[in-house]
C-alpha cells in the first residue's frame, strides 16, 4: 500500500469522560483536506497553508447555517493534523462524524496506538500504561514506552546472529525473572488471608489497607464471603482478599463462604495464614508450616499474651491489629515474597502473557540449539500483529 493510498484515521485520544478538553487525532494522507472541509480560520491564515507546529485558532461548523464550534487546530506534521475541542463526549463525536462523513476511518485510540508504533512492545506498553495502578508501576511500563524490553530483544537478536547461544540464554532467563513483575504492572497482585474463624482477618486487613474495609465481630464464622480491598505496598498495587473462616461446619452458607476461601487460595499470588496468639496449639504451627509451606505464616493478636513460641527456622511474624506492632514488618516481608528481585529503573520487563510466552519458547528452542527458529520468534515479538504491509 502506497503512503498515498493509505487510509485517513480519525481518534479521540482523551478519555471518554466529561471534560475541559476532547482530542481528536487525524492521521493520514488526507488529514489535512478532510480537517479543512470543515475548520475555518479567524486568522489570515488557513489550515492548508499553516507550517507544521503552527497553532490556529478557528471554528469548526458543517455548513453557513451552522453557528459551529470554537475550537483550536494544529499541524502536528504534514500528514497528521490535531483537533482540540470542548470536552465532553457529545462535542468530539460531532466532529468524528463530520471526519467520518469526509472520508476519514473512525478508529478507537488503541488503534490509533497501534497504527503510530512500528514497534510492537511499545505500542503495547503505551496501551497498557493507563492501566498501571501505582506510580511505580506507571515509571516501568514507562520504561517499556521508551524501548526497554525493545532494545534488550534486538540485542539477544543480534546475539543469536553471532551464534552466541550461551549468552542469549542468559539474556533471555534475566528477562524472564521479572514476569511476575510484569503481570504486577498492570493488575494488581493477588494476596489471601486465610486462617480459622476469629482470628483476627478482617482487623488485620482493616490495619494493612489504613480503613474499615471488613467488618468486624466478636463471634467465628461471620465472614460468609469473599472481601476484596485493593491498595499499594511499598509502592506496588496489591489487592487483599478476606476470606471465610476455616472449619468443619453444618451451616450450608458459611460451608459456601469456605469453599470460596479454598478456591481463593488457589489462584492467589500469596496466601497469609493467620494464627491466633492468644488460642495457640503447641502443634498448630508446625502443622500449618508443613501443610502451607509456601505461605506466609503470621501470628496475630500478639497484643493478648505475652508468651508467644514461634519457630526460630521459620519466617513467621507476630502482628497485632490494634497495636500496629509487626504491620510494617509484615507489609516489608509481603512485599520480599512477590518480588524476590526489584527491578532497577530502565529495567527490560515483560509486561503481556505473548511477550512472557514467546521468551519461555526461545529458552527452550536454544536448550536444543535451534538458534534461528528462536529468533524468529522473537523477531516477531517486534512486528506489529496486524498492520499491512507497504507495496
Amino acid at each position: 500500500m502506497t503512503n498515498e493510498s493509505r487510509p485517513t484515521f480519525a481518534a479521540v485520544l482523551t478519555p471518554p469522560a466529561r471534560g475541559a478538553i476532547a482530542t481528536i487525532s487525524v492521521d493520514g494522507p488526507q488529514a489535512v483536506s478532510t480537517s479543512c472541509s470543515y475548520f475555518h480560520s479567524i486568522g489570515k491564515i488557513g489550515l492548508a497553508d499553516a507550517n507544521v507546529g503552527r497553532i490556529l485558532v478557528g471554528t469548526w461548523k458543517e455548513d453557513e447555517q451552522d453557528p459551529g464550534e470554537e475550537l483550536v487546530v494544529a499541524r502536528v506534521d504534514q500528514q497528521r493534523v490535531e483537533i482540540h475541542c470542548h470536552g465532553g463526549m457529545q462535542a468530539s463525536q460531532r466532529i468524528l462524524q463530520h471526519l467520518s462523513t469526509a472520508g476519514c476511518e473512525v478508529i478507537s485510540w488503541q488503534e490509533w496506538i497501534a497504527n503510530q508504533e512500528e514497534d510492537a512492545i511499545i505500542a503495547e506498553a503505551r496501551l497498557a500504561l493507563p492501566h498501571a495502578a501505582t506510580q511505580q508501576a506507571a515509571l516501568h511500563l514507562l520504561d517499556q514506552c521508551q524501548g526497554a524490553l525493545s532494545r534488550e530483544i534486538n540485542d539477544i537478536v543480534k546475539l543469536l546472529e553471532q551464534t552466541d547461544i550461551e549468552t542469549a540464554r542468559k539474556r533471555i532467563e534475566s528477562v524472564l525473572q521479572f514476569a511476575q513483575v510484569g503481570k504486577g504492572l498492570t493488575q494488581p497482585w493477588s494476596i489471601v488471608l486465610a486462617g480459622p474463624p476469629n482470628v483476627g482477618k478482617s482487623s488485620l486487613l482493616n490495619a494493612i489497607v489504613g480503613y474499615e474495609r471488613a467488618i468486624v465481630l466478636d463471634m467465628p464464622g461471620t465472614t460468609r464471603d469473599v472481601l476484596h480491598a485493593t491498595t499499594a505496598l511499598d509502592g506496588w498495587p496489591v489487592q487483599f482478599s478476606d476470606t471465610a473462616g476455616i472449619r468443619l461446619t453444618a451451616d450450608e452458607l458459611e460451608e459456601a463462604g469456605i469453599a470460596k476461601a479454598k478456591a481463593a487460595m488457589q489462584t492467589a499470588d500469596l496466601v497469609v495464614v493467620l494464627h491466633d496468639a492468644a488460642n495457640l496449639r503447641p502443634d498448630e504451627l508446625d502443622e500449618s508450616l508443613r501443610q502451607l509451606p509456601s505461605a506466609l505464616h503470621v501470628v496475630n493478636k500478639i497484643d493478648l499474651t505475652r508468651n508467644v513460641e514461634i519457630p526460630e527456622a521459620s519466617e513467621m511474624l507476630g502482628t497485632s491489629a490494634v497495636t500496629g506492632d509487626g504491620i510494617a514488618e509484615l507489609i516489608s516481608t509481603i512485599v520480599a515474597h512477590l518480588i524476590p528481585d526489584l527491578p532497577e529503573p530502565g529495567q527490560p520487563i515483560p509486561f503481556t502473557p505473548r511477550q512472557v510466552t514467546a521468551l519461555q519458547e526461545s529458552a527452550k528452542l536454544l536448550d536444543t540449539n535451534q538458534a534461528e527458529a528462536a529468533m524468529n520468534i522473537l523477531s516477531t515479538l517486534l512486528r506489529p500483529q496486524s498492520k499491512p504491509n507497504d507495496d
